[in-house]
C-alpha cells in the first residue's frame, strides 16, 4: 500500500460512479452525506492521524480522523434516529477535528476548530423557506437547480427514515442553507450546512419542541387515563373473583343458601380461567398502550381529527360540564364533571381499542396476502374464499409461531462481524459462529421427541433451525460518552441487546465494562437482600430466608454474573487481538462488541395440528364454560367473558408479528403500499399494543390473586357449612381477674367516647324510675370478641365481664329458631344475640368477623373494589381530586355482579335478621337493637347498621362509605353518618379500607410496627380500651399483659397478678 491516497481516491471515484454522481475531490476537503435504510456509507478521509473528539455534553459528532490513511475506510458515525450515515470526505494534514460550538451544535469533518455557529428559529411560512420530505434524487436537482445551490446535504442517495421514527424526516431550504429536520415527539435534530473559510460543514443540533404548558397539559391528560386504568384493573380482579364465587353459588339448587360445589361446575371455572387470564391481561396490557399513547400526545393515530377528539375528551367537554354545573348552581359540580370525564376516556378507550384491533387484522391480512398467499394460476378466485384462504393461513402462521419448539442462542460478536456479508442475517444462520450459550426449554424438548415427530406426526424437525424474527431488531449502542450508570442499573432484560463499543475513540474503558458487570450484579444482589430483610423483619423464620437467598442465587445473581464476566473477557480479548472476529479491525474503526440472544425454531408444528389446537381452544375453553355461565344464568360474567374472548381469539388467531416472525424484521417486506406511516403503525400495534411486554406482567399478577383467591375457595369447602363456633377446634382462653384495675387517664383529651351516652342509653325497667345507664366502650368491643365463642365460654366469661350473672343472656336458641325458619342456616355467616332480662326492650347483636377461608373471601366479595380504588387514589399524583366519584365507579363495576351472588352476601342475613326481630318476629318485644362485631363482623355491622337505623360500634371495621351504592338496598351518606360509629386504631390498615363514615375514634396502637396486622387484634383493642379508659369495675385480661405488654394493673387485693393469671388458667381449664 505504498500510495494509500491515490487507492482511496481510485475507491471514491468508483463510488461516485455507481451512485451516478460527480466524482469527489480528495484534496479539496468537500463533505458529503450520504444516507439510506439500514445502511452505513463510510466515511473517507486522507488525514494522517486525526481523532475526533465531542467536548459540550449536548453535541453530536458526526466524522471523524483517521489514524492509518491506508485503511481508506472510515468510522461510521451513527447520528440521528433514523440510521442515516453522514459521510464526511476529506483531504488534509493530521489535525484534530472539535465540536466546540456552546450552543449544542458539532462541526462535523473540519481541519480546523470552527466558531460557534446559532441556527436561529426556523420559520418554515417564510418565503425563502422550501421544504422536502425524504425526497428522491430527481426531486432534489429540481429543488436545487432553482436555488442554484450545491449541498453536502442534497447528495445522490436519499434520506430515508426508519419505521422507528414516527415523523419522516424533512430537507429545508433555509436562508440560502440546505436543513435536514429529523423530528422526535419532544425534539428535533437539525442538520445545517454552514460554510467557514472556504470549507462547508455540517452542524447537528437538537432543538427542543415541547413547552411547559404542553407538559402540564400532557401530565393532565396522563393522569386522568391512569385513574381510568387503575379502574380497569380494578374490573379484571373482580370479574375474575366473581367467576370463582359463581362456582359455589350456581352450585345450589336454592338461591341465598351455599353447598359445596359439583365437580362439573368447579372444572367449568377451571376451563374458564386460560381464556379469561388471556383476555384481563391482554386488556390491561392495552390499557397500559393506552396511557402510553396518551403521554405522547395519541401519536398512534394522530391527525387533525383525533387530535380535535382528544381536545374534545379531555378538555372541551369536562370544562364545559363544569361550567354548567357552576351557572345552575349544582352542588355536586366536580363530582359530575369527573363522571362525564371519565365516561368519555371509557367511550374513547373502547373505539381506541377497536380501531387498534382493526388495523391490527387489516395489517396481518395484508402481510399474509403479500408474503403468503398465491393466487389460482387460472381465473379470479372468489373475494370471500380468497379472504377465507388468507384467513386460514394467518391462522396456521399464528399457531406455527406459538407452538413450535425453539431454541435461544447467546453469541457474542465484534460489529463488523456479518453472515456471508450481509448485516441483516442471523448469526444462528452460519456455521462459522457458535453460540457461547443456548438454552432450550421443557416444552421444546417435548416436541422435539421422536414420538411427537414420527409416532403422532405433531410436529416436523427443522435442520438447519430456522432463525425466528422480531419486527424490529434495532439495538441501542453504548458508548464511552453515552454511558450512564443508572442506565446499567435500571437497564434490566433490555442490557441483553446493548451494542457496546470496545475498540476506537468512543470504546467504553475498562473501569466502565467492569462497573456495568458490577451494576448488574449489584442491583439484583440488592434487591434480593432487601427481600431478604423485610423477611426478617417480618419474622417469618430461618427457613424462608434460605429458600429465598438460594433461589436468587441460583437463578438470578449467578447467570447474571456469569454473562458479565464472560462480556469483559470478550472485551479484553478484543483490545488484545485486533483481528478478532475473522476480520482486521483497526483502533480507529471504532469495533462494536455486543451479545446477541437469536431464537430459532427447532420444531415446527404441521397444520392438521395446529387446527386441532385451534378448534380445542376455541371449544374447551372459550365455547364450554360460555355455555356453563348462561345455563346457570350467570348473565354479567357470560357478557364480559363472551366480549373478551371473541376479542382475544383474533388477537391470538390473527398476529402480525407472528406472521413475520419466520420471514424477517418489517424492513424485509418491500412494497409500494407499505409506506412508513403504516410500518411505523404495524411495528408500533404488533409489538408496543397487541404483544405488549406488559401482558406476561399483568398475567403473573392475575394468576398469583387467581390461585390464592382459589386456594381459600377451596380450603373453606371444609368449613362453609359449619357456622358454630364450638365445631372450628379451640381458641385461645379468655382469662378474667378483678381484683386488679386500670384507673382512667383524666389528664388528656384522648378517647371521649369511652362511655357513649347519645343513643346508647338504656332506660331501667322500673317504670316509675327516670334511671337512665350509659353503654361502655369496652362491652361492646369484649363483645363483639364474644362472637367467636362457643356457648360455654361465652356465658363463663360474660358473666365474669359483667360481674353478675344474668344480666347479659346469650339467646343462641332464638337465633338458631330464626336462621331454620329463614332458610339461612346454610349461610357461614355467624351472630349472637344477646338480650337483657330485665329490660327486654333492647337487645345487641354481636357478628363474628374473619375466621373461616369463606369469610376471606366474602371480605373480598364486598371490600376488594373499594380497598383497590384506595389503593389507586393514594398511587395516583393528586388521586384526592377523584374521591367523590369513587361512589360511582365502584357502582359501575359492581354490575358484574349477578342477583344470584348479592343474594348469598352476608349483610343479607343479618340485615334481614334485625328487621324481622324489630318487626316483632318471636313476639320478643325487642324494640331497639344495637349491633357491633370487630373485622368483618365490624363492616357487616356497619352495613346492617346504616341499612335498618340500628346504632353500631364497630371495632376495626371496614367501612362502607365508598361501596354504599352497590349494597341491596343502598347506603344513605346520612344514614351512614348518623347510626355507625367505628373504633379504628392506628396502623389499622385493614379497618381503613371501604372509607371512614363521620363517627369514628382514632386510636393508639402499641404493636411493633413489623406486624402489620397486630393493630387489627380485637383482643388488644379490648385492652387498649380499658387501659386508657380505666376498666370501670369490669376484670382485667390477662393477655393484656401477657401478649401485648401493657402495664401490670393496680393490685387490688393480696395475690400477684402473675398469681391470679395462673389460678384463672387453672380455673379455665377445670371448666373448659
Amino acid at each position: 500500500m505504498s500510495d494509500p491516497k491515490g487507492e482511496t481516491s481510485d475507491a471514491i471515484e468508483e463510488v461516485a460512479a455507481a451512485a451516478d454522481a460527480p466524482k469527489i475531490d480528495v484534496e479539496q476537503g468537500v463533505e458529503k452525506e450520504h444516507a439510506c435504510d439500514n445502511a452505513e456509507v463510510p466515511d473517507v478521509k486522507g488525514n494522517d492521524a486525526g481523532e475526533s473528539s465531542a467536548k459540550d455534553n449536548d453535541e453530536a459528532a458526526v466524522g471523524g480522523g483517521d489514524e492509518d490513511p491506508a485503511a481508506g475506510i472510515e468510522e461510521v458515525k451513527e447520528h440521528d434516529g433514523n440510521n442515516a450515515g453522514v459521510t464526511d470526505v476529506k483531504g488534509g494534514d493530521a489535525e484534530e477535528s472539535a465540536a466546540n460550538d456552546d450552543d449544542n451544535a458539532a462541526v462535523v469533518g473540519s481541519d480546523e476548530e470552527a466558531p460557534p455557529v446559532d441556527i436561529e428559529e426556523i420559520n418554515v411560512e417564510e418565503p425563502r423557506a422550501v421544504a422536502f420530505s425524504d425526497s428522491t434524487k430527481e426531486e432534489r436537482s429540481t429543488l436545487l437547480a432553482s436555488s442554484g445551490l450545491a449541498s453536502a446535504l442534497a447528495d445522490d442517495l436519499p434520506f430515508e427514515s426508519h419505521f422507528t421514527v414516527r415523523i419522516p424526516t424533512s430537507t429545508l431550504q433555509y436562508r440560502g442553507s440546505l436543513l435536514r429536520v429529523i423530528d422526535t415527539d419532544d425534539d428535533q435534530i437539525i442538520l445545517r450546512e454552514v460554510e467557514d473559510e472556504g470549507k462547508k460543514k455540517v452542524l447537528v443540533k437538537r432543538v427542543s419542541l415541547e413547552t411547559m404548558s404542553q407538559k402540564v397539559l400532557r401530565i393532565g391528560y396522563t393522569l386522568v387515563t391512569i385513574l381510568f386504568c387503575g379502574f380497569l384493573f380494578v374490573f379484571c380482579f373482580e370479574v375474575l373473583l366473581l367467576l370463582i364465587i359463581a362456582t359455589q353459588v350456581y352450585s345450589t339448587s336454592r338461591a341465598g343458601e351455599l353447598g359445596q360445589i359439583n365437580g362439573i361446575t368447579l372444572l367449568s371455572t377451571l376451563l374458564a380461567f386460560p381464556m379469561m387470564l388471556y383476555s384481563m391481561s391482554s386488556l390491561m396490557a392495552m390499557g397500559s398502550a393506552f396511557v402510553m399513547d396518551t403521554w405522547r400526545g395519541g401519536t398512534l393515530f394522530r391527525s387533525s381529527k383525533s387530535e380535535m377528539l382528544y381536545m374534545f375528551v379531555f378538555l372541551v367537554a369536562p370544562f364545559f360540564t363544569l361550567m354548567i354545573c357552576l351557572f345552575i348552581q349544582y352542588q355536586e359540580a366536580w363530582r359530575m364533571t369527573s363522571g362525564v370525564w371519565c365516561a368519555l376516556i371509557l367511550v374513547t378507550f373502547c373505539v381506541w381499542s377497536l380501531a387498534v384491533t382493526i388495523r391490527e387484522v387489516n395489517a396481518c391480512f395484508w402481510l399474509v396476502e403479500k408474503l403468503y398467499y398465491a393466487p389460482p394460476e387460472y381465473g379470479e378466485e372468489d373475494p370471500w374464499k380468497k379472504k377465507m384462504s388468507i384467513a386460514k393461513i394467518a391462522f396456521l402462521k399464528s399457531q406455527a409461531a406459538r407452538y413450535s419448539g425453539t431454541r435461544k442462542e447467546r453469541y457474542h460478536v465484534a460489529g463488523t462481524d456479518t453472515v456471508d456479508g450481509d448485516g441483516d442475517k442471523g448469526f444462528s444462520s452460519s456455521d462459522e459462529y457458535i453460540p457461547v450459550e443456548t438454552k432450550t426449554g421443557l416444552y421444546s424438548r417435548l416436541t422435539a421427541l421422536p414420538c411427537c415427530s414420527s409416532t403422532l406426526r405433531m410436529f416436523d424437525t427443522l435442520d438447519p433451525p430456522k432463525r425466528v424474527w422480531k419486527c424490529n431488531e434495532s439495538p441501542s449502542i453504548v458508548t464511552k460518552n453515552n454511558w450512564v450508570m443508572q442506565r446499567m442499573w435500571c437497564g434490566g432484560g433490555d442490557r441483553k441487546q446493548k451494542v457496546i463499543v470496545a475498540n476506537g475513540p468512543y470504546a467504553l474503558t475498562s473501569d466502565q465494562i467492569k462497573y456495568s458487570g458490577l451494576c448488574t450484579v449489584l442491583s439484583s444482589t440488592l434487591m434480593t437482600l432487601v427481600l431478604i430483610g423485610f423477611l426478617v423483619w417480618m419474622q417469618l423464620g430461618s427457613g424462608a430466608y434460605l429458600i429465598v437467598g438460594v433461589l436468587a442465587v441460583v437463578c438470578i445473581i449467578y447467570p447474571i454474573g456469569r454473562q458479565s464476566y464472560e462480556l469483559h473477557k470478550m472485551y479484553e480479548s478484543v483490545n488484545v487481538q485486533p483481528g478478532y472476529s475473522r476480520r482486521s479491525v483497526t483502533q480507529s474503526t471504532g469495533t462494536t462488541l455486543f451479545q446477541v440472544w437469536e431464537t430459532v425454531r427447532i420444531t415446527q408444528p404441521k397444520p392438521s395440528y395446529c387446527m386441532f389446537r385451534g378448534v380445542l381452544e376455541v371449544c374447551v375453553l372459550f365455547l364450554w364454560p360460555l355455555i356453563a355461565m348462561l345455563v346457570l344464568q350467570n348473565w354479567p360474567v357470560a357478557i364480559v367473558f363472551f366480549i373478551m374472548g371473541t376479542f382475544s381469539l383474533v388477537w391470538r388467531y390473527f398476529d402480525s408479528t407472528a406472521v413475520l416472525t419466520e420471514y424477517g424484521t418489517l424492513s424485509a417486506v418491500k412494497d409500494k403500499k407499505l409506506d412508513h406511516s403504516k410500518k411505523y403503525f404495524f411495528s408500533t400495534v404488533g409489538e408496543d399494543v397487541i404483544n405488549n411486554k406488559g401482558r406476561s406482567i399483568w398475567s403473573g399478577l392475575f394468576i398469583v390473586l387467581f390461585l390464592a383467591v382459589m386456594f381459600l375457595f377451596l380450603s373453606a369447602q371444609k368449613s362453609s357449612d359449619e357456622i358454630k363456633p364450638q365445631d372450628r377446634g379451640p381458641r385461645p382462653p379468655v382469662l378474667l381477674v378483678d381484683d386488679f384495675y386500670y384507673p382512667p387517664t383524666n389528664d388528656t383529651l384522648a378517647y371521649p367516647t369511652c362511655k357513649l351516652t347519645k343513643g346508647f342509653t338504656f332506660s331501667s325497667p322500673d317504670p316509675d324510675s327516670d334511671q337512665v345507664e350509659g353503654s361502655l366502650l369496652g362491652d361492646y368491643a369484649f363483645l363483639s370478641a364474644m362472637a367467636y365463642e362457643t356457648e360455654a365460654i361465652v356465658g363463663y366469661s360474660v358473666d365474669k365481664w359483667l360481674g353478675e350473672s344474668g344480666l347479659l343472656v346469650n339467646d343462641e336458641d332464638f337465633v338458631s329458631q330464626w336462621r331454620k325458619d329463614s332458610g339461612t342456616s346454610t349461610s357461614p355467616v355467624y351472630f349472637k344475640l344477646f338480650t337483657i332480662p330485665q329490660n327486654r326492650k333492647y337487645a345487641i347483636m354481636s357478628i363474628r368477623g374473619s375466621e373461616t377461608s369463606y369469610d376471606w373471601i366474602v371480605n373480598m366479595q364486598l371490600w376488594s373494589s373499594a380497598g383497590l380504588s384506595q389503593v389507586i387514589k393514594w398511587l395516583t399524583p393528586f388521586g384526592w381530586i377523584w374521591t367523590p366519584i369513587l361512589p360511582d365507579l365502584i357502582y359501575a363495576i359492581s354490575f358484574v355482579e349477578s342477583k344470584a351472588i348479592r343474594d348469598v352476601a352476608y349483610y343479607k342475613v343479618t340485615t334481614r335478621f334485625v328487621n324481622e326481630v324489630l318487626g316483632g318476629y318471636g313476639d320478643t318485644g325487642i324494640e331497639k337493637i344495637y349491633v357491633t362485631g370487630a373485622s368483618l363482623g365490624g363492616g357487616l355491622a356497619v352495613i346492617t347498621g346504616a341499612q335498618t337505623e340500628a346504632y353500631t360500634v364497630a371495632i376495626s371495621g371496614l367501612g362502607a362509605k365508598l361501596s354504599r351504592r352497590m349494597f341491596d338496598p343502598p347506603i344513605e351518606l346520612d344514614a351512614l353518618n348518623d347510626h355507625t360509629f367505628n373504633y379504628i386504631p392506628e396502623r389499622d390498615y385493614i379497618a381503613r379500607i371501604g372509607g371512614r363514615q363521620q363517627l369514628f375514634q382514632n386510636a393508639r396502637c402499641d404493636a411493633p410496627k413489623n406486624n402489620l396486622f397486630g393493630c387489627h387484634s380485637m383482643w388488644r383493642s379490648v385492652c387498649e380500651i380499658n387501659y386508657r379508659c380505666g376498666t370501670n369495675s369490669r376484670p382485667v385480661v390477662c393477655k393484656c399483659v401477657t401478649q401485648f405488654g401493657y402495664p401490670e394493673p393496680v393490685q387490688n387485693g393480696t395475690r400477684t397478678f402473675k398469681e391470679a393469671c395462673e389460678e384463672a388458667q387453672d380455673e379455665w381449664d377445670t371448666m373448659f
